[in-house]
């Protein structure tokens, strides 16, 4: 047995698959501008580690001269005097990162026997503060010339 379908009882649904497929369509339209949100926010996420390691090795390589000019004679960070310094590394993946150095050194006496300890510290920058590229370290070291 055949059935068949009267024109007039198709009447209540014309239209229907128009509604479904606008409502398919926002549905992915909103899925696909989450997924492009959630990349977005990785990649800065990405961006921000490997930005935030290169400013570790800027302040790590301004420590490492600073700690250089204490214990080398002639150092430049000689007692009873401050010693600081700017300068701006151009090599590599360090482009761009200005770095300044403090020395404080400090006489002591031990045993009868005189020396030096230098309070070394180092801050590295990349960009302009306030911005969203904007990355700061600093470091810390105290270092002697004991024998």
């Amino acid at each position: 047995m055949k059935r068949t379908i009267e024109p007039h009882s198709l009447k209540y649904v014309r239209g229907f698959s128009l509604v479904a497929a606008i409502f398919v369509l926002v549905i992915l339209a909103a899925l696909g501008a989450f997924m492009i949100t959630i990349g977005e926010a990785a990649r800065w996420t990405t961006v921000g580690a490997a930005q935030g390691a290169r400013t570790y090795q800027a302040a790590e390589a301004g420590l490492e001269w600073g700690i250089f000019q204490a214990v080398t004679p002639p150092g430049s960070c000689v007692p009873n005097s401050t010693f600081s310094t700017t300068f701006t590394l151009n090599a590599g993946g360090l482009n761009g990162y200005s770095v300044g150095v403090d020395c404080t050194p400090t006489g002591v006496t031990e045993g009868g026997i005189p020396y030096n300890t230098y309070a070394i510290a180092s801050k590295a920058t990349f960009g302009t503060f306030g911005s969203p590229d904007y990355f700061s370290r600093t470091l810390q070291v105290t270092v002697t010339s004991a024998p």
